[in-house]
């Protein structure tokens, strides 16, 4: 049988499946209504005796004649939770599926996981007792359900199912819902039921159930099954037994998330950081590689989809975040992350080979940009919500509001981040809500920083892209669009800014304001839209507050508009502008009048560099190696390369040496008018007055006074030497001691500027 025709005869709602080497045993009896942790039942089972009858008549007798013969009954007393219970056979475990394979590459992911699909049937199956002794005595349980949740097919991922994955995942997808249903639900009825306590600390125990799990079934099913969520959410979180064991859990998971964030900064950008937290990723790649660009956004999505999930259903690990300070860095990694991969991705040939998997790409990332701003958007909504609930709490509420306005100044240092953020929350509405529940709240701070977000090009940027429609994810992943729609958009216009686009537009906030009101004609409403530049929102305000112009008092409420006739067509011309003046083809290529403007350019660019005859910036053509860094791999070290300007060196050393010094007629030659002198010359002069001041340093007669060189290695030291040497050690300086400010105003004294 083949794939299609397994899938043709599985029906995800049909409860007669049965799985190979398994089978199904059903002897539970609880006539006293106990719970099953007491019940004790009967087993019985046949056994070949150890003595053999010699004399039967084994072709005449009957069948029941020789079991009688052979075998002899067996029976015992057993509780009902116990491994002798278990059936023969093992569940298999869940293939992930892969995006970067093609659906021929992935038979596997049919053909095993039609097997584990038929597994979760089984346990569907089972009545309660053979359920839960599969669960506490069979680890290939444990292991089949655990295989699912460490490789989930994400909500935004499953579009990239298609056929018959898509339709095995769903089936897998809503089996596997059923089972983890059925997990937590420890009395079916009154004959069948365990305390809940002893329940709870058994799937603990095996380790069906921690806070790993909670939040990876928070991601999977909160969008299709929020119920199911938030009844595992409370049996978790309200374990008031192990509440000191949860707080250290939730924190453990926050700091391994913000220090796996900053690893993969750091991998992204080049940087070597810290490998305390070990991430299934490789490091970054010396060439140019498509697949690590989707394995490090992948797995970026999952870490910021699970502290959202975390945050989402358990309020309090918010508090725990602000004390790690985790929201203030999300600014700075959000910008940095997404620059680096921009520049990863410019104009790559990968990008145009694999469409498919550039586009599952694109999409992974313009995913991790949302939930880092719906990750931000969780910290200020706490401090909304704290400033609520402390109304009547002034010190309270003051640590709330400070904690919110360094929220958004830090926000504000990231222009991208912030102004993306103000795409899809807005800053001022915000602001607003705290404003109307806080009396001491700066307005002048708050007024500030969305001025400032006003006046930022990005902001400016996203405006106009609103107007926009979206052709490609390509452009909007290049101009750091956020992924949303462009309705979502909605431009905060100053008073008196026209928003009317075209006629069909004015059409559209006419018939918009009749509607609010009908007693007013449409002709009116176009003149009081005239008189406040098209802003619908402005009119409808002045009506409602009577507060219009002094000059539409004079026009009748009920004028009628005349809409304006529309334009006659005009004609296609072949060409627009100026008439060529050339008659033919020959003509045209034969013609020279742009070479004389071209020519005209060289030579004004030849003789603009020929203007600076001397060059006061650093030369480095004597340096030993010129080192060029390697473009995709910023973690190797740099490439050496051969210096030609090294090889002349030493001859113009020799030459230097036996030309005879000139700086004391250059010194007589001096004139106090000249606006800048040659650097060569102040150069000298300052040489000949440091000789003057030390006349035996470096000419070899006689060591300099402080000497640290001393003689040879293993010929010994003289005590002064070793002085020197350890003064010059405790003297030393941990940064630049030269006066660099100093010595800049020395140059542009004489008229140089400083390099």
């Amino acid at each position: 049988m083949n794939i299609s025709n397994s899938l043709s005869e599985l029906n995800i709602n049909d409860d007669s499946i049965e799985a190979p080497n398994f089978q199904y045993i059903n002897v539970f009896k609880n006539p006293n209504k106990l719970p099953i942790t007491q019940v004790h039942l009967e087993k019985k089972w046949r056994q070949l005796r150890k003595k053999l009858p010699e004399d039967l008549d084994i072709i005449n007798c009957s069948g029941k004649d020789l079991q009688a013969a052979y075998l002899e009954e067996k029976t015992e007393i057993i509780p009902a939770l116990d491994k002798r219970w278990l059936p023969k056979g093992s569940l298999s475990q869940w293939v992930p599926f892969s995006i970067h394979q093609k659906d021929e590459e992935n038979v596997t992911f049919l053909a095993k996981n039609i097997v584990y699909l038929q597994g979760l049937e089984y346990l569907l199956n089972c009545d309660f007792h053979q359920f839960w002794c599969l669960v506490l005595y069979e680890p290939s349980v444990t292991v089949s359900l655990r295989s699912f949740l460490l490789n989930p097919v994400l909500p935004f991922q499953f579009k990239y199912l298609e056929r018959d994955n898509l339709q095995l995942f769903k089936a897998v997808f809503n089996k596997f819902l059923l089972v983890y249903e059925k997990l937590i639900t420890f009395k079916k009825s009154e004959y069948e039921y365990m305390p809940n306590s002893f329940g709870l600390s058994k799937i603990i125990e095996k380790k069906l159930l921690n806070l790993p799990i909670v939040i990876t079934l928070a991601v999977v099913y909160s969008h299709s099954k929020l119920e199911f969520v938030n009844k595992i959410v409370d049996i978790y979180f309200n374990n008031t037994t192990e509440m000191d064991f949860l707080i250290k859990e939730v924190e453990t998971v926050i700091e391994q998330n913000c220090m796996v964030l900053e690893i993969l900064c750091d991998q992204i950008c080049g940087t070597k950081g810290s490998d305390s937290v070990p991430i299934s990723i490789l490091n970054r790649p010396p060439i140019f590689s498509l697949n690590w660009v989707y394995s490090v956004g992948d797995y970026l999505v999952s870490t910021l989809l699970t502290l959202n999930a975390l945050f989402h259903f358990y309020k309090p690990a918010l508090e725990l975040a602000l004390v790690k300070e985790l929201p203030y860095r999300l600014p700075y990694t959000y910008v940095n992350i997404y620059r680096e991969i921009y520049e990863l991705l410019d104009d790559r040939e990968e990008t145009q080979t694999n469409t498919t998997l550039f586009g599952a790409t694109i999409d992974v990332i313009n995913v991790g940009r949302r939930e880092f701003v719906e990750l931000f958007h969780s910290f200020i909504s706490k401090c909304l919500d704290d400033a609520f609930q402390y109304m009547d709490n002034e010190s309270k509420q003051e640590g709330v509001v400070e904690t919110y306005m360094s929220l958004l100044t830090t926000a504000l240092e990231e222009d991208y981040f912030i102004c993306d953020y103000d795409a899809t929350y807005k800053v001022t509405t915000q602001n607003e809500i705290l404003a109307s529940c806080c009396q001491m709240l700066d307005t002048t701070r708050t007024d500030f920083i969305v001025s400032c977000i006003k006046k930022l090009p990005r902001n400016k940027k996203l405006q106009e892209l609103s107007k926009l429609n979206r052709q490609t994810l390509e452009n909007v992943f290049k101009d750091f669009k956020p992924p949303y729609e462009p309705e979502y958009f909605q431009p905060d216009l100053e008073a008196g800014t026209s928003t009317a686009q075209n006629d069909s537009d004015i059409e559209e906030m006419i018939r918009g304001i009749v509607d609010m009101f009908p007693h007013l004609g449409d002709g009116y409403i176009y003149q009081c839209l005239e008189s406040y530049n098209f802003n619908s929102s402005d009119v409808i305000n002045a009506i409602l507050e009577n507060n219009l112009p002094p000059h539409l008092a004079e026009i009748p409420f009920d004028t009628i508009r005349i809409p304006p006739e529309p334009e006659p067509e005009q004609p296609i011309l072949a060409y627009k502008g100026k008439k060529p003046d050339y008659n033919d083809a020959l003509t045209l290529l034969n013609d020279k009048t742009d070479i004389q403007s071209i020519k005209k350019k060289v030579l004004e660019g030849i003789q603009y560099s020929t203007d600076y005859l001397y060059d006061d910036e650093y030369d480095d053509r004597f340096n030993d190696d010129v080192s060029l860094p390697v473009a995709d791999d910023p973690l190797n070290g740099e490439l050496k390369i051969f210096n030609p300007n090294r090889q002349s060196k030493k001859q113009e050393e020799s030459e230097s040496e036996e030309e005879p010094s000139e700086s004391e007629n250059a010194s007589s030659d001096r004139n106090r008018l000249n606006f800048c002198e040659d650097p060569a010359v102040l150069r000298e002069r300052r040489e000949a007055r440091y000789r003057q001041r030390n006349p035996r340093a470096g000419n070899g007669q006689e060591k300099p006074k402080n000497d640290v060189v001393g003689k040879p290695k293993g010929q010994g030291q003289e005590k002064s030497t070793q002085l020197n040497r350890q003064k010059k050690s405790v003297n030393k300086s941990s940064r630049a001691n030269h006066n660099r400010k100093g010595g800049a105003t020395w140059k542009r004294s004489r008229g140089m500027i400083p390099s």
